[in-house]
């Protein structure tokens, strides 16, 4: 019988299927908004912010490796042709994975970035791993809230190995997790996939394997045959890290251990695994997973760790190609941090740190971590209670079986997503495990067990490590951030639930409709509000009436907020108390997380390198790209037509000089320059001790493309190496077309450790409980570890000061200023390491503004008149002469006023250091009336001081409401208009006087951004301006100036202008400026005190410090003289400040560092046509 088979159709290829979109639901649609936005988040801008200091030298050396440059520096001091492991710049992955950016998209700043950006992306799409854990709602959540993390988001963003180890984290994780539960073979190539990349990252594996290792082992010990000793066990472990933290004995090995410290973190791991194991199933289901395994899927074991040996091997021995390097994997690490970085500390930060950061950028994750740990705690009280009730009784009672259900909820990790994979067999009623005992409460499923116990462990873990240091703040960022997430998805369950249960149900007069629920977060919102509005009032520093006035106007929103709380319990009530917690919850997490999403905006995109954010550590200024770019424009101008087959657009062949520090490095350029500069071939790096060495003409010599030997065209220095001999030899052939000072890098202002008075985190660093031994060590050169070689006992706070500052009433205004706009207090100010850029005279005017720079002139004005400061002078800031041609200066370190003659010589002096009438703390600007009668600007005082023609004080008017710390007196308005106009003669850093001949008195209320004016007598008469940039208003107005017509010219500092008013007809002078004008040199955030004078023909003078220059010009701004630059002589000036114009119309400048004042007779000049 003959058959006929039909031809079997062929697969279609994957091009031939058609496209469904039947499957996609609003879940999956919601993920690939979250991940397309992450997407965007993490690439867009990526290569705008400057280099960091570490991301340079991991950009660098993966270019090195990319381009086969060799001679690369291995474990154990050995060199090799190829990329090799060395602990100090952490693991092999970054290097291959930037390597094959390179290889794909070129090199460059995003480039380098970009490996840590696509595993932050791969992060997020994660995620959808986790939703039989977290549940589909808590799954979505997860990936928003790692998408948008402060901390997750820009340190994915950021060419250092902590981007890339939170993948892998997250992936250990998962798979984990995911094997446990089904067995299938996938989940555990994921982790040992992911072991093996974190092996392959950085060196804080070890502080991983060790808090997992503590989880898993605890669990092992708790199902196995000496589980009935593990309660005793551990007591007994507990008494020997006690016994071990009382006596701290040294460890043998390493440098800086001890034994004391870690008996603590081995107790802490230990106390909360045994916390998370009493919640746990207690079937002993880990055990029997590996039997299970082991038994009828080996092969699986031996995949597994043959992926994990491949991984490392590749990673560690560079493709095999330094096979050394598999050996040096498994312990160059670990030995070189505890061998010598744990004791260096690097960075030198206090034990709370991350007590700070968390709060401020992970608000959630520590809301959810301490939440959970309440939870857990109150979990076991309560699963004691009915072991105890079960005990007594024989038999489970309601009440238990109620108690029960209220901790459990839906209880299971299943209970979102039930859909079991055919391998869970654990899970199935048939298996072989124990039937737990119904009588007890449902156990916590692993997952939210498992974050809380790696969140606490990885905050107390990361604060013993010696270096602490904000990017590892990710690690603590991430477990937290997915327990969050497990919390938030609960809450939203719970809240689903009970609107179901309404829906259903009839409403009654105690059973409100479901739409009543809608009053829960309405009322959290206003009883927040209103909680807000009464701290501010109570708050608000007043004495009096005043302070009367604030209590009661703080006391009604407490009643209404009390009144709201009392309406969200009759809510809870009558709809339900859990599904009320759970909605108030949501709301207040709503709130956290958008201030969450404008922190990080803030961090990640507003001023990433700006440090204003305790992100932001040694950052790079953003001025060096640009110097960058400037230089390499340069060089391709000058060397154009020296191109050659290496230098094919030519630019790269011109020679650059960079200091690269002393012997030890130290003061060196080098990152991240050495990155930037990365393509120039003739980069002459030179060590201080060359060009300190007899500077002269031919110091910075180098040799130029053709040949010939000549000056180096750019010369780039740190700013402490140059000393007046280098300075003298610079200037002989060398401008400075960005000012005499640039930002190389800088840091959040921390304060000093040894400082206790002094603003910045770090005055907490020792406490009461600090042993004097420690106090009085001898500090360290090389910013590790030590202590401050005097006994400061006296001096520093309690224990735990640095945790209850934010709750102190007199910090909010400062807490709220910094949260919201990251507002530092104006005493603080970010620490910095300064360069200077030198450009070849015949090169000026090619690069910044050079043409605008001092010290060209073939011809210098000379001073007439020198006045020396007496001995003891420090810092003479303010200028002002009298009728009789007299010179008065305010000597701002020793408080005083010196008198001088008409010659410069020394009359006499008085003031001094206080608060009375009389005496001044930092005097700065002066000015002198028509009867002789002289004003000072007392700064920290905050007030005008009017002292008569003798000497002698008259009066004094002005204050400060507040005591900023040793003394320093301010009233701070921040600018703003209603409290400028609340507090007229409230001051803040008074730093400019001047006074017109109608006898009105204009200050310079430097801190509170305005103007005020007074009569001669002190009494307030009216004032303009406010803290802002458009006109007629100020940024740090430090000098003002009235000239014979009434005209007002105000030193708008960091706005970087001269502001001119004119009067406006009504005896008053017009709020809206007539003339601005640009004053190059002038910049924000500089304290070097400019100061404006006006000759009564209308000439201006503006003194420059930053570039050691004066200028003089009309009205309109036009400049028709610059004189100055840095040296010794009569025609030199050295931060020149306060000025102030004689009778003869000559100028006495007040040559500030070389505590000296100086008075030139102008010539005649006039702007051109």
């Amino acid at each position: 019988m003959a058959v006929d088979t039909l031809p079997r159709r062929a697969a279609a290829s994957p091009f031939e299927r058609a496209v469904s979109l039947s499957q996609v639901n609003w879940e999956i649609a919601a993920y690939l908004a979250i991940v397309a936005l992450s997407v965007l988040a993490h690439l867009w801008g990526l290569g705008q912010m400057a280099m960091h200091h570490d991301e340079s030298i991991h950009a660098w050396s993966s270019w090195r490796f990319y381009t086969g440059a060799g001679s690369f520096n291995c474990w154990g001091g050995v060199t090799a042709p190829t990329y090799c492991y060395d602990p100090v710049y952490h693991g092999p992955m970054l290097y291959m994975l930037t390597l094959a950016s390179y290889f794909l998209f070129g090199d460059g700043d995003a480039q380098a970035r970009l490996p840590m950006a696509v595993a932050g992306i791969g992060m997020v799409a994660s995620t959808w791993w986790l939703r039989p854990y977290l549940g589909r709602r808590g799954a979505l959540i997860a990936a928003a809230l790692l998408a948008f993390s402060p901390s997750l988001l820009y340190f994915t963003r950021f060419a250092r190995h902590d981007g890339l180890m939170v993948l892998w984290e997250i992936w250990m994780f998962i798979g984990a997790l995911r094997w446990l539960d089904s067995g299938r073979s996938r989940w555990l190539y994921l982790t040992a996939a992911a072991v093996a990349l974190a092996m392959g990252t950085h060196e804080l594996y070890y502080i991983l394997f060790f808090i997992f290792g503590v989880f898993l082992g605890m669990r092992l010990l708790a199902e196995s045959r000496f589980a009935r000793y593990l309660h005793w066990g551990l007591i007994g472990v507990f008494a020997l890290c006690l016994t071990l933290m009382v006596l701290n004995p040294p460890l043998p090995i390493g440098k800086g251990l001890y034994l004391g410290e870690k008996a603590f973190l081995v107790a802490s791991a230990l106390a909360m695994a045994w916390l998370c194991q009493g919640l746990w199933d207690q079937r002993p289901i880990l055990t029997e997973r590996l039997l299970t395994t082991w038994r009828e899927d080996r092969h699986s074991i031996w995949v597994a760790l043959g992926i994990l040996a491949g991984i490392y091997l590749v990673e560690y021995t560079t493709f095999f190609a330094y096979p050394r390097g598999a050996i040096d994997g498994l312990y160059a690490g670990l030995a070189y941090w505890l061998g010598s970085q744990q004791e260096y500390a690097r960075g030198d930060q206090p034990w709370f740190y991350y007590l700070m950061q968390l709060p401020l950028y992970e608000p959630l994750a520590v809301l959810s971590g301490i939440g959970a740990v309440v939870a857990m705690i109150a979990s076991v009280v309560r699963r004691l209670i009915v072991q105890r009730r079960t005990t007594n009784d024989g038999r489970r009672t309601a009440a238990d079986e109620d108690l029960a259900e209220e901790e459990s909820g839906d209880g299971s990790q299943e209970s979102v997503i039930k859909t079991p994979s055919p391998d869970s067999r654990l899970l199935t009623p048939d298996s072989r495990l124990p039937t737990p005992d119904s009588r007890l409460p449902t156990p916590w499923p692993l997952a939210p067990l498992l974050l809380a116990f790696w969140f606490f462990c990885a905050v107390i873990f990361f604060s013993w490590a010696g270096e602490k240091m904000p990017w590892l703040l990710v690690h603590m960022a991430l477990p937290g951030n997915l327990l969050a997430a497990w919390a938030l998805g609960k809450l939203l369950q719970m809240a689903d639930q009970r609107l179901g249960q309404a829906v259903d149900a009839q409403p009654s007069a105690l059973s409100p409709q479901p739409s009543a629920l809608i009053l829960a977060p309405l009322g959290t919102l206003l009883m927040l509000v209103a909680i807000g509005v009464a701290l501010w009032r109570l708050g608000l520093p007043a004495t009096g009436q005043g302070a009367q006035s604030n209590l009661l106007q703080g006391l009604v929103p407490l009643i209404i907020a009390g009144s709201l709380i009392y309406g969200l319990l009759t809510l809870a009530g009558r709809a339900g108390g859990r599904a009320v917690l759970a909605l108030c919850g949501l709301t207040v997490a709503g709130l956290i997380g958008a201030y969450t999403l404008r922190a990080t905006w803030m961090a990640v995109y507003e001023h990433p390198d700006t440090p204003v954010e305790l992100l932001v550590y040694t950052q790079t200024a953003p001025d060096v790209p640009r110097y960058v770019a400037d230089i390499r424009e340069l060089a391709v101008n000058l060397t154009r037509n020296s191109r050659t087959a290496q230098d094919a657009t030519g630019g790269l062949s011109m020679p650059v000089f960079v200091d690269s520090g002393d012997e030890n490095g130290d003061g060196s350029l080098a990152w991240p320059l050495q990155w930037y500069l990365r393509d120039f071939q003739h980069l002459v790096w030179t060590k201080k001790d060359t060009f300190q060495k007899s500077p002269g003409p031919s110091t910075f010599d180098v040799t130029m493309p053709d040949g010939s030997t000549a000056l180096a065209p750019v010369v780039l220095l740190y700013k402490p190496h140059v000393t007046s001999e280098v300075r003298q030899a610079l200037e002989q052939g060398y401008v400075q077309p960005y000012g005499e000072t640039g930002v190389f890098n800088w840091w959040f202002p921390e304060g000093q450790k040894c400082s206790p008075n002094d603003p910045g985190y770090k005055r907490f660093y020792y406490s009461s409980w600090t042993s004097e031994a420690i106090l009085t060590a001898a500090p360290t050169e090389d910013g590790g570890r030590g202590g401050c070689g005097r006994d400061i006992s006296a001096e520093v706070y309690g224990p735990l000061a640095p945790i209850i500052w934010p709750f102190q009433r007199e910090n909010w205004d400062t807490l709220y200023k910094f949260l919201i706009y990251r507002d530092l207090p104006q005493v603080m100010t970010p620490g910095a390491r300064e360069m200077e850029v030198w450009l070849r005279k015949d090169l000026a005017g090619g690069v910044g503004e050079a043409s605008a720079s001092g010290g060209t002139a073939d011809l210098r004005l000379v001073a007439q008149t020198l006045a020396t400061m007496p001995a003891g002078s420090s810092g003479p800031t303010g200028a002002a002469v009298d009728g009789q041609g007299n010179l008065y200066v305010s000597d701002t370190g020793t408080h005083q006023i010196h008198v001088f003659n008409a010659s410069g010589e020394l009359t006499r002096s008085f003031g001094g250091l206080g608060g009375e009438l009389g005496k001044l703390y930092e005097p700065r600007g002066m000015a002198v009336d028509g009867q002789g009668n002289l004003y000072v600007a007392d700064t920290w005082n905050a007030r005008i001081v009017k002292y008569g023609p003798d000497g002698k004080p008259i009066t004094s008017w002005g204050g400060g409401d507040q005591d900023l710390g040793d003394g320093r007196k301010a009233t701070i308005t921040d600018g703003d208009k209603a409290k400028n106009e609340a507090n007229p003669l409230g001051f803040f850093g008074p730093r400019g006087v001047a006074v017109d001949s109608a006898g009105n008195v204009y200050i310079a209320d430097t801190g509170n951004k305005r103007i005020v004016v007074t009569d001669d007598q002190g009494t307030y008469r009216y004032q303009w301006g406010y803290a802002g940039s458009e006109l007629g208003s100020f940024n740090e107005p430090t000098g003002v100036a009235v000239d014979a017509q009434g005209n007002v010219y105000v030193a708008d500092t960091w706005n970087g202008r001269v502001q001119v008013f004119a009067p406006d007809g009504s005896g008053h002078v017009g709020p809206i400026p007539i003339i601005t004008w640009q004053v190059s040199g002038w910049k924000a955030n500089t304290y070097d005190d400019p100061s404006i004078a006006a000759s009564p023909d209308g000439t201006v003078y503006v003194s420059v410090p930053s570039r050691q220059q004066v200028l003089a010009a009309n009205l309109r701004g036009d400049v028709l003289l610059r004189w100055g630059g840095a040296g010794d002589d009569l025609a030199s000036l050295n931060n020149p400040s306060g000025m102030a114009v004689a009778p003869d119309g000559s100028l006495w400048v007040v040559d500030r560092s070389s505590a000296r004042a100086l008075r030139f007779v102008l010539p005649q000049v006039q702007a051109a046509p």
